[in-house]
């Protein structure tokens, strides 16, 4: 692929920056419009209802209900993977909000500034595809607990319907409840008020979880979108000689008669196109050509890094928190869906392995990508040694040198410095909640 220097944006984020907008975290405009006001006017207002009532609000709810009144231990440890999970994604709120420069300048690096340098546009557009299929997938998931969620609310509430409407007047009617574990400080146990808090607590559900899904796809997206500029950067050095072949070749076939070229290069075999170069070009002109297309691949993978630099502290408590509450939440859920089997709880058992496979996606998101960067990262100094090197005069290798010397050392995104990601901690978070979840079931018992 040629190097481009197009100032348009590729569009890498479209889907995530439309949920961005709807769910009041910012006004996110295209890098190319070069303006980093996502608040403008009357959607501050709107960004600052919307996180007042569904974030501050409902969550808030949320947080206090495992801590008020007497709880059965189902609805305990399903209210605690859903407290956990919200709650800690405060933080991350924290960070769109107050680090927002700082994201909007990763994006303009990876959908603009980097395509000043050679691209593999095929490589960007499966890498859309991917992310785009993980998010809808993570989304399906926390649909599907939601709206299985309901569905057992609604069920249990004809139950209850069903219950109350044998017995007297004298008789004590069971308590009402909700689809999902949350505190409702108001009376809601009639039609009039039951029917608006279920609602309220859908939306809110729905709102919530939106918010947590879109954040996680779109770091996820990011990180996978810097791995393949790292797998394109590769492909950039490994050709760079025969690039800086085909371009001088070119310029030759512009000023000479091509008739006569094309027979000379039938002539000459496998090494025709270094051959023409070395006749009709001079070492010095040779010389400098490959030094632009080695100084160009050198400075995209300076911005490159730096990128990948920006992002890890940008995003370093982000890891964190992400690490924390999947731990939390997915040892809960175990034990929720332990008991939900044991007791064949369908609707129940449906919402809990959807929730546990939606933590999953989550935490593998951030953990596979990651661990993909830093190995894209560190093989760029293979590509280095496939460069063709050795016909490149001494004086120009010293780039070689500096790109092999900067990929090895690892580059890794930090959990808040206790822990890097990529799949051994995917795998020891996984071990840790297993290891929650089997000191829980046997106190249990």
């Amino acid at each position: 692929m040629p190097e481009s220097g197009a100032a348009k944006g590729r569009r890498f984020f479209a889907v995530h920056y439309f949920l961005l907008r709807f769910l009041g975290l910012g006004w996110w405009h295209l890098p190319e419009e070069n303006n980093t006001n996502n608040f403008p006017g009357i959607y501050l207002y709107y960004s600052i209802l919307t996180e007042l009532v569904w974030v501050a609000g409902f969550v808030g709810l949320e947080s206090v209900d495992p801590f008020i009144g007497h709880k059965d231990l189902d609805r305990l440890m399903f209210s605690l993977s859903f407290v956990v999970t919200h709650d800690l994604t405060i933080i991350k709120l924290y960070i769109f909000f107050f680090k927002n420069q700082e994201i909007q300048d990763i994006v303009r690096t990876l959908e603009i500034d980097l395509h000043q340098f050679y691209q593999n546009d095929e490589k960007n557009r499966r890498t859309v595809r991917i992310t785009r299929i993980f998010t809808a997938l993570f989304i399906f998931f926390g649909w599907m607990t939601i709206g299985n969620g309901n569905v057992y609310g609604i069920v249990q509430d004809l139950r209850w319907k069903a219950e109350v409407a044998q017995l007297n007047d004298t008789s004590l009617r069971p308590l009402r409840t909700l689809p999902q574990p949350i505190y409702i400080p108001w009376y809601y146990q009639d039609d009039s008020s039951f029917i608006p808090t279920f609602l309220l607590e859908t939306i809110g559900l729905l709102w919530t979880g939106h918010i947590v899904m879109t954040i996680d796809t779109f770091i996820g997206s990011l990180i996978l979108h810097m791995s393949t500029q790292f797998s394109i950067m590769q492909e950039a050095i490994s050709t760079a000689y025969d690039r800086t072949m085909d371009k001088l070749i070119n310029g030759i076939i512009e000023s000479n008669d091509p008739v006569t070229l094309n027979y000379y290069e039938a002539s000459l075999g496998e090494n025709r196109r270094e051959m023409i170069v070395r006749t009709y070009c001079t070492e010095q002109e040779i010389e400098i050509a490959l030094e632009n297309t080695l100084k160009s691949c050198f400075r995209q993978h300076q911005m490159l890094i730096s990128c990948v630099d920006k992002f890890a502290s940008t995003y370093y408590y982000g890891f964190m928190t992400q690490l924390l509450s999947s731990m939390a939440a997915i040892c809960s859920v175990m034990v929720q869906v332990s008991r939900d089997a044991s007791s064949l709880k369908s609707f129940s058992l449906v919402t809990s392995l959807a929730f546990f496979a939606a933590m999953i996606i989550q935490l593998a998101l951030q953990c596979f990508t990651s661990s993909e960067l830093t190995y894209q990262a560190e093989r760029v100094s293979e590509a280095v040694m496939s460069c063709k090197w050795e016909r490149m005069p001494v004086r120009l290798r010293r780039y070689l040198i500096l790109m092999i010397a900067r990929s090895q050392r690892p580059l890794q995104l930090s959990a808040g410095g206790f822990a890097t990601m990529n799949n051994d901690c995917f795998l020891a978070i996984l071990k840790a909640a297993y290891s929650y979840y089997a000191v829980l079931s046997q106190r249990q018992g």
